[in-house]
């Protein structure tokens, strides 16, 4: 963090001194992470200035380090053959990461400027549906027949044109071009050079098909602790791989919608978005957040008698709501993050339920209790303070039922859980909150007047 500070402060100082020759040599020892930060704290301008210093092989790594908007703004600043080209340098994997965040048209114009073979790959990729691992993955791999030795299987890594692509298994398919298997290359360098291949490979290979979604992907790794994922067709036949590197991006990404949706933000939003790309999706959560509490206020309404008479009532409904508020905060976090890694699954769901209801009612029982003592000594009124008390335990428990099966119900029907604690279960939350306090307070409104 501190060189990508120093970096930063470096590029700001000799852009404004028009140093642009020293620039281009501080750049030059520079990890594409620190000058990617460096970009987003510059002008568009002087993003443009920076970017044109840096060789094609570092531009396309700098550009796979962005954020989404900071690199359309650059992209779309940039000349298109100007794009292409940087683009022919960077592996095709990274290429569609950035081709699909553009508009078409222009998509379609840097493409057919790219070297065709680069150009094929990339729009292969991009034929898979987003999201999956047809589309996360690279079509660079080093794979060997089954029958090859030792010393043929390195000559053929030797003549494989991976460029810098980073790989750690041999694999090894039979005459059908399947996959049967994998040789990790710290085994086959240590192997007998006449030693036949079938002899040292592992045959239990986790791969995922292209259909597999990213998740899905980021859960294997993680399970397995792998370094890399082959992909595979319906028929086994290999068409790619999956490093760790495009495992831990999604992982990032996975993780940033997740929390950004249960905060009722796009889940692709970043701190630099400009106020009017982002200006329609806040207010569409905002005004669906309007219609629920809109919903609140009607049962509110219903009782608006009861307050009248006893407007005590309208100064503990705050609390109702704020308890009820957390307690759904912290279910549905729990739940949807236990979706997300796949440990929330059908056979747990009884008991991760018995347990929410179980902390539901203890926690009830303790906040209700301090909750009456306050209400008692500030008011000194015992049965409000028992109202609030039952209120305050009902309201827990509708949080924790709620938190628990709504994520679950909106994942069945394939609609992303997290979307669920700032609409749905709050809704509920705040409706059977007030429901069960004022109306306990207006069935036994005579006793406390």
């Amino acid at each position: 963090m501190e060189e990508s500070t120093r970096l930063a402060e470096s590029v700001k100082e000799l852009l404004a001194n028009g140093r642009e020759e020293r620039l281009a040599a501080v750049l030059a020892d520079a990890h594409a992470a620190d000058i990617s930060r460096a970009i987003r704290e510059l002008a568009l301008g002087d993003q443009v200035r920076l970017f044109r210093l840096l060789n094609a092989h570092q531009a396309g790594e700098v550009l796979s380090e962005l954020d989404d908007q900071v690199l359309l703004e650059l992209v779309r600043t940039l000349d298109e053959t100007e794009v292409s080209r940087i683009f022919d340098q960077m592996p095709s994997d990274d290429v569609v990461e950035v081709v699909e965040e553009l508009p078409p048209e222009q998509a379609e114009k840097i493409l057919h400027l790219m070297e065709e073979e680069k150009s094929e790959e990339v729009q292969e990729l991009l034929e898979y549906g987003e999201g999956t691992a047809g589309r996360l993955m690279t079509p660079r791999f080093v794979a060997v027949n089954e029958q090859v030795t030792v010393a043929q299987a390195i000559e053929q890594i030797r003549k494989a044109a991976l460029g810098d692509d980073a790989f750690h298994l041999l694999y090894v398919v039979d005459d059908h071009e399947h996959l049967v298997g994998s040789v990790p290359l710290h085994r086959l360098v240590t192997a007998e050079a006449t030693t036949p291949i079938r002899v040292i490979r592992t045959d239990d290979v986790a791969s995922v098909t292209v259909d597999t979604d990213q998740e899905e992907v980021a859960r294997l790794v993680e399970r397995y602790n792998v370094f890399e994922v082959p992909v595979v067709d319906a028929n086994r036949r290999l068409l790619g791989r999956i490093s760790v590197d495009d495992v831990i991006d999604v992982i990032h990404e996975e993780a940033t919608e997740d929390i950004q949706r249960l905060g009722g933000v796009a889940g692709d939003e970043t701190v630099l978005d400009p106020p009017r790309t982002v200006f329609s999706t806040r207010l569409i959560w905002r005004l669906v957040n309007l219609g629920t509490a809109t919903l609140a206020a009607a049962v509110i309404g219903a009782f608006e008698e009861s307050i009248r008479t006893l407007a005590t009532l309208a100064i503990f409904m705050p609390i109702v709501a704020s308890m009820g508020g957390i307690g759904t905060t912290q279910t549905a976090t729990v739940v949807v993050r236990g979706i997300a890694l796949g440990e929330m699954t059908r056979h747990v769901l009884r008991r991760v339920l018995a347990k929410e209801v179980w902390l539901a009612v203890t926690t009830g029982v303790t906040t209700g209790l301090v909750l009456a003592g306050i209400a008692w000594l500030w008011k000194g009124q015992v049965l409000l303070a028992l109202i609030l008390c039952v209120a305050l335990i009902v309201t827990m428990v509708v949080a924790a039922v709620v938190g628990t099966l709504v994520p679950v119900a909106l994942r069945a029907f394939r609609i992303d859980p997290a979307i669920a604690s700032g609409v749905i279960i709050t809704t509920f939350t705040d409706v059977c909150g007030f429901f069960s306090f004022l109306g306990l307070a207006t069935l036994m409104l005579r006793f406390l007047l």
